[in-house]
Protein backbone atom coordinates (compact mmCIF):
# COMPACT_ATOMS: atom_id res chain seq x y z
CA UNK A 1 0.00 0.00 0.00
CA UNK A 2 2.74 2.63 0.51
CA UNK A 3 4.82 1.83 -2.52
CA UNK A 4 2.00 2.48 -4.67
CA UNK A 5 1.38 5.61 -2.30
CA UNK A 6 5.03 6.22 -2.96
CA UNK A 7 4.68 5.46 -6.78
CA UNK A 8 1.74 8.18 -7.28
CA UNK A 9 3.79 10.80 -5.26
CA UNK A 10 6.67 10.45 -7.33
CA UNK A 11 4.27 10.94 -10.36
CA UNK A 12 2.87 13.86 -8.95
CA UNK A 13 6.13 15.78 -8.27
CA UNK A 14 7.48 15.14 -11.67
CA UNK A 15 3.99 16.15 -13.26
CA UNK A 16 4.75 19.65 -11.00
CA UNK A 17 8.31 20.09 -12.04
CA UNK A 18 7.25 19.31 -15.93
CA UNK A 19 4.48 21.24 -16.43
CA UNK A 20 5.37 24.07 -13.75
CA UNK A 21 2.03 25.19 -12.49
CA UNK A 22 -0.18 24.99 -9.28
CA UNK A 23 -1.47 21.84 -8.70
CA UNK A 24 -3.21 21.20 -5.04
CA UNK A 25 -2.74 24.27 -4.21
CA UNK A 26 1.18 23.82 -4.50
CA UNK A 27 3.51 25.47 -6.55
CA UNK A 28 6.38 23.16 -8.20
CA UNK A 29 10.12 25.23 -8.33
CA UNK A 30 13.79 23.37 -8.05
CA UNK A 31 15.22 23.69 -4.51
CA UNK A 32 16.79 26.66 -3.81
CA UNK A 33 20.29 26.96 -3.31
CA UNK A 34 21.54 29.46 -0.04
CA UNK A 35 25.14 30.14 -0.21
CA UNK A 36 26.26 30.13 3.68
CA UNK A 37 28.74 31.95 4.84
CA UNK A 38 31.60 30.45 7.22
CA UNK A 39 33.06 32.26 10.21
CA UNK A 40 36.70 33.50 9.54
CA UNK A 41 39.30 31.19 10.92
CA UNK A 42 41.71 31.63 13.59
CA UNK A 43 44.64 32.50 10.96
CA UNK A 44 42.49 34.56 8.86
CA UNK A 45 41.25 36.82 12.18
CA UNK A 46 45.37 36.29 12.80
CA UNK A 47 46.56 37.67 9.20
CA UNK A 48 44.20 40.77 9.47
CA UNK A 49 45.72 42.20 12.95
CA UNK A 50 49.28 41.04 12.20
CA UNK A 51 49.60 44.57 10.48
CA UNK A 52 48.40 46.43 13.45
CA UNK A 53 50.69 44.81 15.48
CA UNK A 54 53.90 45.08 13.47
CA UNK A 55 53.66 48.80 13.28
CA UNK A 56 53.47 48.76 16.58
CA UNK A 57 56.81 46.97 16.59
CA UNK A 58 57.77 49.64 14.62
CA UNK A 59 56.62 52.47 16.16
CA UNK A 60 57.96 51.37 19.63
CA UNK A 61 61.30 51.53 18.08
CA UNK A 62 61.12 54.41 16.67
CA UNK A 63 59.96 55.72 19.98
CA UNK A 64 63.02 54.45 21.75
CA UNK A 65 65.20 55.98 19.13
CA UNK A 66 63.77 59.50 19.34
CA UNK A 67 64.34 58.91 23.63
CA UNK A 68 67.82 58.09 22.77
CA UNK A 69 68.36 61.26 20.40
CA UNK A 70 66.91 63.69 22.90
CA UNK A 71 68.90 62.32 25.77
CA UNK A 72 72.07 63.07 23.41
CA UNK A 73 70.93 66.40 22.28
CA UNK A 74 70.56 67.35 25.67
CA UNK A 75 73.93 66.48 26.42
CA UNK A 76 75.71 67.73 23.87
CA UNK A 77 73.93 70.75 24.50
CA UNK A 78 74.44 70.89 28.32
CA UNK A 79 78.64 70.76 27.81
CA UNK A 80 78.37 73.37 24.88
CA UNK A 81 76.33 75.43 27.12
CA UNK A 82 78.78 75.24 29.85
CA UNK A 83 81.94 75.67 27.56
CA UNK A 84 80.71 78.57 26.49
CA UNK A 85 80.41 79.96 30.06
CA UNK A 86 84.01 79.11 30.73
CA UNK A 87 85.19 80.64 27.83
CA UNK A 88 83.38 83.87 28.81
CA UNK A 89 84.82 83.74 31.79
CA UNK A 90 88.26 83.79 30.35
CA UNK A 91 89.50 80.59 30.98
CA UNK A 92 93.08 79.34 30.20
CA UNK A 93 93.54 77.71 26.47
CA UNK A 94 90.92 80.05 25.36
CA UNK A 95 91.79 79.13 21.60
CA UNK A 96 91.72 75.18 22.36
CA UNK A 97 88.40 75.52 23.77
CA UNK A 98 86.55 77.46 20.83
CA UNK A 99 87.87 74.76 18.87
CA UNK A 100 86.23 72.19 21.38
CA UNK A 101 83.16 74.16 21.38
CA UNK A 102 82.83 74.35 17.53
CA UNK A 103 83.18 70.62 17.42
CA UNK A 104 80.56 70.15 20.23
CA UNK A 105 78.02 72.62 18.55
CA UNK A 106 78.65 70.26 14.53
CA UNK A 107 77.70 67.35 16.89
CA UNK A 108 74.65 69.16 18.44
CA UNK A 109 73.61 69.90 15.00
CA UNK A 110 73.96 66.58 13.83
CA UNK A 111 71.97 65.15 16.62
CA UNK A 112 69.45 67.55 16.16
CA UNK A 113 69.19 67.09 12.86
CA UNK A 114 68.69 62.94 13.29
CA UNK A 115 66.17 64.19 16.20
CA UNK A 116 64.22 65.78 13.32
CA UNK A 117 64.13 63.08 11.14
CA UNK A 118 63.39 60.08 13.95
CA UNK A 119 60.52 62.53 15.14
CA UNK A 120 59.28 62.64 11.61
CA UNK A 121 59.24 59.01 10.89
CA UNK A 122 57.58 58.20 14.30
CA UNK A 123 54.80 60.51 13.33
CA UNK A 124 54.65 58.89 10.01
CA UNK A 125 54.20 55.48 11.85
CA UNK A 126 51.70 56.99 14.30
CA UNK A 127 49.79 58.03 11.10
CA UNK A 128 49.94 54.51 9.23
CA UNK A 129 48.79 52.74 13.10
CA UNK A 130 45.88 54.87 12.47
CA UNK A 131 45.40 53.85 9.65
CA UNK A 132 45.89 50.35 9.75
CA UNK A 133 43.35 50.32 13.03
CA UNK A 134 40.59 52.13 11.42
CA UNK A 135 41.10 49.55 8.33
CA UNK A 136 41.01 46.76 11.09
CA UNK A 137 37.82 48.45 13.13
CA UNK A 138 35.91 48.20 9.72
CA UNK A 139 36.98 44.66 8.81
CA UNK A 140 35.76 43.69 12.21
CA UNK A 141 32.71 45.53 11.53
CA UNK A 142 32.85 43.75 8.13
CA UNK A 143 33.19 39.86 10.06
CA UNK A 144 29.98 40.79 12.28
CA UNK A 145 28.08 41.55 9.26
CA UNK A 146 28.92 38.47 6.85
CA UNK A 147 28.14 36.57 10.31
CA UNK A 148 24.61 37.49 10.43
CA UNK A 149 24.05 37.00 6.79
CA UNK A 150 25.19 33.52 7.40
CA UNK A 151 22.98 33.10 9.81
CA UNK A 152 19.89 34.78 8.25
CA UNK A 153 20.96 32.61 4.86
CA UNK A 154 20.75 29.11 7.59
CA UNK A 155 17.40 30.76 8.81
CA UNK A 156 15.75 31.39 5.27
CA UNK A 157 17.34 27.89 4.37
CA UNK A 158 15.43 26.42 7.24
CA UNK A 159 12.31 28.26 6.31
CA UNK A 160 11.86 27.37 3.04
CA UNK A 161 12.84 23.68 4.09
CA UNK A 162 9.95 23.49 6.76
CA UNK A 163 7.88 24.78 3.83
CA UNK A 164 8.65 22.43 1.68
CA UNK A 165 8.29 19.54 4.48
CA UNK A 166 4.16 20.57 4.62
CA UNK A 167 3.82 20.45 0.92
CA UNK A 168 5.59 17.47 0.57
CA UNK A 169 3.53 16.06 3.49
CA UNK A 170 0.21 16.95 1.89
CA UNK A 171 1.11 15.47 -1.13
CA UNK A 172 2.15 12.04 0.46
CA UNK A 173 -1.06 11.86 2.36
CA UNK A 174 -3.59 13.81 0.88
CA UNK A 175 -3.19 11.75 -3.06
CA UNK A 176 -6.86 10.99 -4.17
CA UNK A 177 -10.56 12.88 -4.05
CA UNK A 178 -11.97 15.94 -5.47
CA UNK A 179 -10.74 19.25 -5.26
CA UNK A 180 -13.02 20.05 -1.95
CA UNK A 181 -12.03 16.31 -0.44
CA UNK A 182 -8.33 17.57 -1.18
CA UNK A 183 -8.20 20.77 0.19
CA UNK A 184 -9.83 19.42 3.70
CA UNK A 185 -6.97 16.64 3.70
CA UNK A 186 -4.51 19.51 3.34
CA UNK A 187 -5.92 21.56 5.83
CA UNK A 188 -5.50 18.15 7.81
CA UNK A 189 -2.14 17.91 7.21
CA UNK A 190 -1.13 21.34 8.32
CA UNK A 191 -2.76 21.54 11.56
CA UNK A 192 -1.71 18.42 12.44
CA UNK A 193 2.24 19.18 11.56
CA UNK A 194 1.82 23.34 12.48
CA UNK A 195 2.18 23.36 15.75
CA UNK A 196 4.69 24.56 17.54
CA UNK A 197 5.91 21.58 19.59
CA UNK A 198 6.69 19.79 16.03
CA UNK A 199 8.09 22.82 14.25
CA UNK A 200 10.28 23.04 16.88
CA UNK A 201 11.22 19.46 16.92
CA UNK A 202 11.73 20.01 12.95
CA UNK A 203 14.13 23.11 13.69
CA UNK A 204 16.31 20.51 16.29
CA UNK A 205 16.58 18.12 13.57
CA UNK A 206 17.84 20.24 11.05
CA UNK A 207 20.05 22.97 13.52
CA UNK A 208 21.84 19.63 14.96
CA UNK A 209 22.32 18.24 11.33
CA UNK A 210 20.32 15.56 11.85
CA UNK A 211 18.22 13.81 9.19
CA UNK A 212 14.87 16.07 8.37
CA UNK A 213 11.73 14.43 9.48
CA UNK A 214 9.35 12.94 7.52
CA UNK A 215 5.65 11.23 7.20
CA UNK A 216 4.51 8.26 7.06
CA UNK A 217 2.01 5.83 7.24
CA UNK A 218 1.95 2.99 9.65
CA UNK A 219 1.46 -0.64 8.85
CA UNK A 220 -1.04 -2.74 10.24
CA UNK A 221 0.40 -4.14 13.79
CA UNK A 222 4.00 -2.16 13.24
CA UNK A 223 5.23 -0.90 16.03
CA UNK A 224 6.37 3.43 16.29
CA UNK A 225 9.99 3.99 15.71
CA UNK A 226 11.56 5.62 18.08
CA UNK A 227 11.15 9.46 18.36
CA UNK A 228 7.86 9.18 16.40
CA UNK A 229 4.55 10.42 16.99
CA UNK A 230 1.14 9.73 15.42
CA UNK A 231 -0.12 13.19 13.89
CA UNK A 232 -3.59 13.14 15.38
CA UNK A 233 -5.45 9.68 15.46
CA UNK A 234 -8.84 11.86 16.02
CA UNK A 235 -8.52 13.23 12.80
CA UNK A 236 -10.17 11.23 9.57
CA UNK A 237 -7.44 12.34 6.69
CA UNK A 238 -4.25 11.48 9.10
CA UNK A 239 -5.34 8.54 10.81
CA UNK A 240 -2.81 6.13 10.87
CA UNK A 241 0.47 8.33 10.03
CA UNK A 242 3.16 9.26 12.50
CA UNK A 243 5.84 11.74 12.19
CA UNK A 244 9.49 10.45 12.37
CA UNK A 245 11.40 13.15 13.99
CA UNK A 246 15.09 12.97 15.14
CA UNK A 247 17.09 12.33 18.25
CA UNK A 248 16.15 15.17 20.26
CA UNK A 249 19.26 14.79 22.87
CA UNK A 250 21.55 15.66 20.37
CA UNK A 251 23.24 19.49 20.12
CA UNK A 252 22.67 21.80 18.31
CA UNK A 253 25.18 24.06 16.20
CA UNK A 254 26.35 26.66 18.62
CA UNK A 255 27.13 29.32 15.75
CA UNK A 256 24.05 29.43 13.92
CA UNK A 257 21.92 32.18 15.82
CA UNK A 258 18.42 32.60 15.01
CA UNK A 259 16.41 34.68 13.12
CA UNK A 260 13.63 36.25 15.15
CA UNK A 261 11.04 36.62 11.66
CA UNK A 262 11.20 32.92 10.79
CA UNK A 263 11.36 29.77 12.39
CA UNK A 264 11.25 30.15 15.97
CA UNK A 265 13.98 29.32 18.39
CA UNK A 266 13.92 25.69 19.73
CA UNK A 267 11.82 24.71 22.71
CA UNK A 268 14.62 22.78 25.03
Amino acid sequence: MRTHRSLRTLTMLAALAGLGFTTLGLTACQPEKVEVMRDPTDAEIKAKCAPVDAIKDELTVAQTRVSELERDAATKEGKVKELEARIAKGAENGGKMKQELERLKLELAETQQKLAIAEAEKERILVELTDTKQELAQTKEELVLTKDQRDQAREDALYNRWQKFLAASQLEICDKGNRKKLGGCREAVTAALAIKARQDKFAHCVRSEQAQPMVRELEKEATLPKYAEMMDEEIKQVKGWYVEFCDPTLPEKEDANLAEKHLEPTGN
